[in-house]
């Protein structure tokens, strides 16, 4: 039977064997509860699921035989590159925009943070892949900004820069930083569950979890639906419909914006834009997509909580096919590196938030700080899962300042523009050049957090 299929049915078999894995992972979820205690996202489940039962594993135990033909594998691996798109166009659309000033101030300290975790990842990263992990594990150069891409930006940030890498000789590094991307949800959840748990009973820290017994009207940005209700009249589509019609022409815009600064670029005689990734651009195009929306006053057209159900069973998708065709060959090659970056990473984000934190923060900065030490080390939905634990009752507006945080962060670091720029920078001047100039900026940003903080000068960090 599989013998007839076309291309186009290897496609479509492929994402049937998708969707069953996925329910897969959630049947798995439910079934062994520590899974979800931990916060082990149904996606992740299915990757491993798929991994396991193809060829890399149940093929080598049983000499070739798998429940995945191998037909599907380029689908899938070709897939997380493509899905990426969809996820960043749906970032902006259908979102109500904000006046800037009315939100920086609450957004400000956790995006200054944000912005020195992710620098901070840089310079670590670059500095000891030139010192370390190049000279002794023989880790490709191309990996000065691995951990930012994989800790803040995530498994649909590394697997949209794949092309880029594959480009530049250092495709290993995708499963590198897949594999360190879903460590990176185990050192969120969990490194942070720890912390949260420490400052409860730590006598000098004011954690709100402490004294909150009932809901505030404070609440998540994601949970503020920034349109009432369904389209009336009748406009001929679905809002299923209308909301991918929109995404796509986000992801269109940002096709045209890349295409003229490549033209623009190469007539002035730089190729640094040849091999740039689109998924940064279909943030602006969702942008200008949901402000030509706000203006001509049709915002009711594109609901925003189905928006957030098309860019998450894209994300969904996207997880499963990247760690389903991870190789593990090349992780276990590259185990020490893993294992060093990790231990980096994780080193980091703690120092951030117990040193930092009380130094950017006016008040509560253990609740607010929480959350960007969430982003740095999963995602940003480790950020409010974490938020909520130390805050259940939203009595610091940390959910709130941190959601708007993502407004300035998301479209330039943490999977952002400067996160895919930076393969080409490292490409160009080197991991080592890179790691200096990515602490001077991280220096530069500390200096700017405490500043700002009228309170600094009489906070010492957690007692």
């Amino acid at each position: 039977m599989f013998q007839s299929f076309t291309e186009a049915q290897w496609v479509a078999f492929s994402l049937l064997l998708l969707g069953m894995a996925l329910i897969g992972g959630m049947l798995l979820r439910r079934a062994v509860p520590w899974l979800a205690a931990v916060y082990i996202p149904a996606s992740v489940l299915a990757g491993f699921l798929i991994l396991l039962v193809g060829p890399q594993v149940l093929g080598r135990v049983t000499s070739g035989w798998s429940l995945i033909p191998p037909p599907t594998i380029p689908v899938l691996a070709a897939l997380p590159g493509l899905l990426i798109n969809i996820v960043f166009g749906g970032i902006m659309i259908g979102k109500t925009l904000p006046s800037i000033r009315q939100i920086w101030n609450d957004a400000a300290p956790h995006a200054i943070l944000g912005s020195v975790y992710s620098f901070g990842q840089f310079a670590i990263g670059g500095l000891a892949v030139a010192a370390l992990l190049t000279p002794v594990f023989g880790l490709p150069d191309a990996a000065g900004s691995i951990i930012e891409m994989s800790f803040a930006g995530g498994h649909g940030s590394i697997a949209g820069m794949g092309g880029l890498l594959d480009e530049a000789g250092a495709g290993e590094l995708v499963d590198i930083g897949l594999g360190l991307a879903t460590i990176s949800m185990l050192t969120g959840v969990i490194g942070g569950t720890v912390l949260v748990n420490w400052a409860v009973r730590k006598p000098g820290i004011d954690v709100a979890r402490e004294y909150t017994t009932t809901r505030s009207t404070a609440s998540r940005l994601s949970d503020v639906p920034p349109n009432e209700g369904d389209a009336t009249d009748d406009v001929g589509l679905g809002s299923i419909s209308r909301s991918f019609g929109a995404i796509a022409v986000a992801i269109f815009i940002g096709f045209l914006l890349l295409s003229g600064l490549r033209v623009i670029f190469a007539a002035a005689g730089s190729h640094l834009l040849d091999r740039f990734p689109l998924f940064p651009f279909t943030v602006i195009g969702g942008f200008i997509v949901q402000l030509v929306l706000s203006r001509t006053n049709h915002e009711r057209l594109v609901e925003r909580r189905t928006v957030n159900d098309i860019t998450g069973l894209s994300l969904d998708i996207l997880i499963a096919a990247a760690i389903g065709t991870l190789s593990l060959s090349t992780l276990g090659a590259n185990i020490a590196s893993i294992v060093i970056l990790t231990v980096l990473s994780l080193t980091w984000s703690v120092t951030g938030l117990l040193w930092l934190g009380p130094r950017f923060f006016s008040a509560h900065w253990f609740d607010r700080g929480i959350a960007d030490y969430g982003q740095s080390q999963g995602n940003v939905a480790t950020g409010f899962i974490l938020a909520e634990m130390a805050d259940p009752a939203h009595t610091t507006g940390a959910a709130m300042g941190y959601g708007y945080k993502q407004l300035f962060y998301e479209p330039f670091l943490g999977g952002g523009i400067l996160t895919a720029l930076s393969v080409p920078i490292i490409l160009s001047i080197g991991s080592l050049t890179f790691g200096i100039a990515s602490a001077l900026i991280t220096v530069g940003l500390i200096i700017w957090g405490i500043v700002r903080n009228p309170t600094a000068g009489n906070r010492s960090g957690p007692p």
